[in-house]
């Protein structure tokens, strides 16, 4: 398997899987079309125009925090505050999406839905084009568990030892806020510039450096940037578009992630095609007797 992130990129549990559990000699390839998007220099708030599939990294130390000697920074700070710390108000979540990923080996399409009950339980179903069952995934705050219809293999985990099946570690919080379409960390906002239709702040906690980027008309999030402390580490970047307002919540349906790690890019497209907020949900899911459990093969501890 390719070695696909370094501890801590909680954004790839998805896409991690995929690799991990040799997904796609289970789907069907297809020659994803190119992206016809244009630069990232859009002046419409509610829609990113996304730029090539691949972001363009920003070096190191460009999210150095810099000090503030004037005192106006403080002030921006504290007028953008309120607007970080908003977050999304919802007890359930659901959303179906068609994905679209591409890695240094491999490019994928399929379809995915998730539903989550906040702080609770995250349900991913993935299915092939065409229908064709490939993963259910089910996690809670200390467990992890995937099965593989056409392999009839189970695995189950504690989600702190999930590291064992996949390249990267498991936060609940992240892959929630991922989901729904939250900042994926919380943090102290240490810098912040305004510039055009735009805010940008500079956010940390003891393990990453953030760097959002709202639209001023809306306060949506356009772009987040995230990298560990690490310099040589991998770094994350995120575009937001297609604000659509959901059950009153405005909610982004496009999304695009890139990941860097060392030479390699990886990217995960989303659309969303249908969310929904705080409606009844079910999270079946259940290991049939016939299933085995999946052992890690030779592949996989590469």
């Amino acid at each position: 398997m390719n070695k696909f992130v370094a501890h801590g990129i909680t954004l790839l549990v998805l896409t991690s899987f995929l690799t991990s559990c040799s997904f796609h000699r289970l789907v069907t390839r297809r020659r994803a079309q190119t992206l016809d998007r244009s630069a990232m220099r859009s002046a419409d708030s509610n829609h990113v125009a996304f730029g090539s599939q691949h972001a363009m990294f920003p070096q190191p130390d460009t999210l150095v925090i810099a000090p503030d000697t004037t005192g106006a920074v403080k002030k921006l700070v504290d007028e953008l505050t309120p607007i970080w710390k908003k977050r999304t108000v919802y007890n359930t979540f659901s959303g179906k999406a068609k994905v679209h990923f591409e890695g240094p080996d491999d490019k994928q399409e399929f379809t995915a839905n998730f539903r989550v009950r906040k702080d609770s339980v995250i349900w991913i179903n993935v299915t092939a084009f065409g229908g064709l069952p490939a993963a259910r995934i089910f996690i809670t705050r200390d467990s992890f568990f995937l099965i593989i219809p056409l392999k009839k293999e189970y695995k189950k985990v504690a989600l702190a030892d999930v590291a064992k099946i996949l390249p990267t570690k498991v936060d609940f919080t992240s892959l929630q806020n991922l989901i729904v379409g939250d900042p994926l960390r919380d943090g102290t906002i240490h810098d912040a510039t305004s510039f055009g239709g735009s805010w940008s702040i500079q956010v940390s906690d003891s393990s990453y450096l953030q760097r959002i980027t709202y639209n001023k008309a809306d306060t949506t999030i356009r772009t987040a940037q995230l990298r560990t402390r690490d310099l040589n580490g991998p770094q994350a970047m995120s575009e937001y578009g297609s604000y659509e307002v959901i059950d009153g919540r405005r909610v982004s349906t496009q999304r695009v992630l890139n990941i860097q790690d060392g030479d390699d890019i990886y990217m995960l497209d989303l659309n969303f095609s249908k969310e929904e907020f705080d409606t009844p949900l079910e999270y079946p899911f259940s290991i049939p007797s016939s299933y085995s459990e999946k052992k890690k093969d030779k592949e996989e501890k590469k």
